[in-house]
């Protein structure tokens, strides 16, 4: 499929600067993944690689009494070669752990009741696949928080089956016309700069820039790089929509 036939996404004209970032679809990311989008003209969602187990694309943390805690969505069984779009959800999730869970530990957050209220309707709205969900979930968040960064598949893309790694994203890359990609800092070293150069793209780091906030009791210590819920119980939206747009980019 063509970039031009890609809802929301524009080409980019002759001779013009467009920075593209591609990420597995997490559930619930982190503050930094949010300043990735906000730093990009194109944002795509890596659903057609292996998925791994234990990783973030099916739990993320949140703070129960300061103390960082899983949360998960449940999936199927399935062989270790599934992609993450292929990665069905268990008929045993049941929403309600999960918001059960956040209405304990942040029972006393300002922004809880709308929160969950918000989470609730994203959960209970059924989903063929985790890919699916952690979508859904990731356009919500980001109107949300004001982002208006197009966000597209990377298995709406005419790319190579074959191709792996490195050549993989940069496949990805130039079928959406790009000319810079954005990477979070600290995957920088799985690219070579080297490689992206020959393929007439600038490769570029994305230092996340992670604010301190009032989490419960002002006499905790903080705990960074919880979920975004974290960030979204404890400040408002618009808030936190400035926040996302503080990331660093470095050339690597």
């Amino acid at each position: 499929m063509s970039l031009a036939h890609i809802s929301n996404v524009r080409a980019p004209a002759a001779g013009q600067q467009y920075r593209i970032a591609l990420m597995q679809p997490y559930f619930l990311p982190y503050l930094g993944y949010f300043q990735l989008i906000a730093a990009v003209d194109c944002f795509v969602i890596y659903d057609n690689v292996q998925f791994i187990k234990n990783g973030w694309i099916e739990r993320n943390r949140y703070l129960l009494e300061q103390e960082p805690k899983w949360f998960r969505v449940p999936l199927t069984k399935g062989s270790h070669t599934q992609q993450i779009m292929e990665k069905r959800i268990a008929e045993t999730f049941d929403p309600g752990d999960i918001l059960n869970k956040l209405s304990f530990a942040y029972r006393r957050a300002p922004y809880v009741a709308r929160m969950l209220a918000w989470l609730e309707a994203l959960l209970v709205e059924p989903a063929q696949n985790i890919a699916e969900l952690n979508e859904r979930i990731l356009r919500a968040c980001c109107c949300l928080i004001g982002l208006q960064t197009p966000i597209i598949r990377s298995s709406e893309l005419s790319i190579s089956t074959d191709s792996k790694a490195q050549d993989r994203v940069l496949e990805v890359i130039q079928a959406c016309a790009g000319t810079h990609y954005l990477n979070p800092f600290n995957g920088g070293h799985l690219y070579r700069a080297e490689a992206f150069q020959q393929a007439g793209i600038t490769l570029e780091l994305l230092k996340a820039t992670l604010p301190d906030y009032q989490q419960g009791r002002s006499e905790q210590p903080f705990v960074p790089g919880l979920s975004i819920l974290d960030v979204l119980m404890y400040n408002d939206a618009q808030t936190v929509g400035a926040w996302a747009k503080r990331g660093e980019i470095v050339r690597a």
